[in-house]
């Protein structure tokens, strides 16, 4: 009998890690583009320029968005131009639009398009895709 409800137990436990994982998961998913990029402990940076142009309150709408996301440790190798970026949202902007797409966008047609590698694409949200990359695309004006 005391086997028996060791091994209950321990099948509970399991469940309840599994159930308690699968509702995080779907909650995790659940949000729209700002949310999952503000939820990564690696876009900080992103979220703050998305904060800072307002083009968060933009791409958290119905949409469909793509967005492509630089990593913190994209934009920290920019150096002083990540400074100037925090500046100027006007140029900030500017950069930011240069990763976002209307519709949802497949992280094998993203790459081409925008010539940069992305290490893990198709990640869905409510209103569309994240994408992520190493790069910051930046304009040539």
């Amino acid at each position: 009998m005391t086997t028996f409800k060791k091994t209950s137990r321990i099948f509970t436990a399991l469940f309840s890690l599994i159930l308690i994982a699968g509702i995080n998961l779907s909650v995790a998913q659940s949000g729209n583009v700002v949310d999952v990029i503000n939820e990564s402990d690696d876009h900080t940076i992103l979220a703050e320029l998305l904060e800072t142009t307002e083009l968060n309150n933009v791409i958290a709408q119905q949409g469909p968005f793509t967005v492509v996301a630089p990593t913190d440790e994209a934009f920290e190798e920019l150096g002083s131009e990540l400074d100037a970026l925090r500046e100027d949202p006007e140029q900030a902007q500017n950069v930011i639009i240069g990763h976002l797409f209307q519709g949802e966008v497949p992280a094998e047609e993203a790459e081409p398009a925008l010539n940069i590698e992305i290490t893990s694409g198709d990640i869905p949200a409510t209103n569309g895709l994240v994408h992520v990359t190493n790069t910051v695309i930046q304009s040539n004006n």
